[in-house]
């Protein structure tokens, strides 16, 4: 049965048809938005402020060592040797946004029962302004990690592990039983998780690999994090884990809650702009979007609705084939310029118009770090 969005029409009594079946009660719900995979964006927040509006990160790289000729060295006593070039990104606070809502005390207050539930209501209205930012957030966050990809000039940021049904000879997928079945998982699982391991082993490493400048870098394991895709998480744990990483804390380390994403998040970027079809077609931003001269509005990872017309740097498609993102803890800051409520009482309406007002940077994902993406081959 259809939940009932319509005018509430009273009930007529059953016994005195001219009089109508009085309300019990009213409640709002305010329980609206709980966690939602809100830790990867709270751990990413820098620090930004009201003066200034860029944040600079200067890299460097090492230098090199020669042969020493002891005496011969004095002649060259004078000679400069400067370190290479510094490299310099910059973090820009150039995105603005607000969230308005109009409350009112007066008229609206005639469709409630008393003062308590109509404050709830009015209180839950309000709550939504700092609800929806954190929506904003989020979203916007969550999709550009499992959409970002590095510029990878090393082509080592980009992992294919192979996973596909030749790894067993005469496996048929149609004619398998549960048990081999189970014992093809097994082996890709192992195949996926092993893959990771080497991988940690080899960004602990000096190396001009793991990183968009192609500076000598190596990173602390514990510096690294693993953002998963839900949908392999529970084929590795169950399946493999426990033959490739031994430790039970270097397992509870690598596959933490707050680090796994819904499939829906992790996804490639459109080519070019076209046509959604309702169904695979996703926005990477929040915005809106006009069919047939209704407007729709969606968040960021939200379907954008079927015939409306995108362009490529706000679509994008979901790929299951991706396991997870790789990424230092740092790679990807979000810095608040500030974030403000406000609010303006019309004398002449008796109505409250509330804002919340915040900035921030475009995402991007700081050169100086690794940024890998993780996926299977089928």
């Amino acid at each position: 049965m259809p939940v009932s969005t319509t005018v509430i029409t009273l009930n007529a009594n059953e016994v005195y048809a001219a009089l109508s079946n009085m309300i019990i009660s009213q409640e709002v719900f305010a329980d609206n938005i709980s966690d939602g995979y809100s830790s990867l964006v709270d751990r990413a927040r820098v620090d930004g402020g009201l003066f200034g509006d860029m944040k600079l990160y200067t890299a460097t790289d090492c230098l090199r060592s020669y042969a020493w000729t002891g005496d011969n060295e004095a002649s060259s006593l004078l000679n400069v040797h400067r370190a290479p070039e510094p490299k310099t990104q910059k973090i820009e606070l150039s995105i603005f946004r607000q969230i308005p809502i109009t409350v009112d005390y007066y008229l609206s207050k005639r469709a409630w029962m008393g003062e308590g539930v109509f404050s709830s209501f009015t209180q839950v209205l309000l709550g939504w302004l700092r609800e929806t930012k954190a929506i904003y957030d989020q979203t916007l966050f969550n999709t550009f990690l499992g959409t970002h990809v590095a510029a990878d000039p090393s082509g080592k940021q980009s992992l294919v592990v192979d996973i596909n049904d030749d790894l067993v000879a005469s496996y048929d997928s149609s004619t398998a039983t549960t048990d081999e079945q189970e014992s093809m998982n097994r082996l890709n699982a192992q195949n996926i998780a092993k893959s990771l391991a080497d991988l940690f082993v080899q960004l602990r490493k000096p190396s001009r690999d793991y990183n968009d400048l192609e500076f000598m870098r190596s990173y602390k394991r514990e510096d690294i994090l693993v953002v998963w895709n839900s949908r392999w998480v529970n084929e590795i744990v169950k399946l493999d884990t426990p033959a490739i990483f031994h430790s039970e804390e270097v397992t509870k380390e690598l596959f933490k809650e707050e680090n796994i994403l819904p499939p829906e998040y992790f996804g490639t970027l459109a080519a070019a702009g076209g046509t959604a079809d309702g169904t695979t077609h996703r926005a990477t931003r929040e915005m809106d979007f006009t069919v047939s001269g209704t407007t729709y509005h969606v968040f960021a990872g939200e379907l954008i609705p079927t015939g409306a017309t995108y362009n490529k740097e706000d679509c994008y498609v979901a790929d299951e084939k991706i396991v997870c993102k790789i990424m230092h803890r740092r790679s990807v800051p979000l810095m608040s310029a500030f974030e403000v409520g406000t609010s303006f009482f019309n004398a002449k309406s008796l109505t409250e118009n509330h804002y919340l007002t915040w900035g921030h940077n475009v995402l991007e994902h700081l050169a100086n770090y690794p940024y890998i993406t993780v996926e299977v081959s089928q």
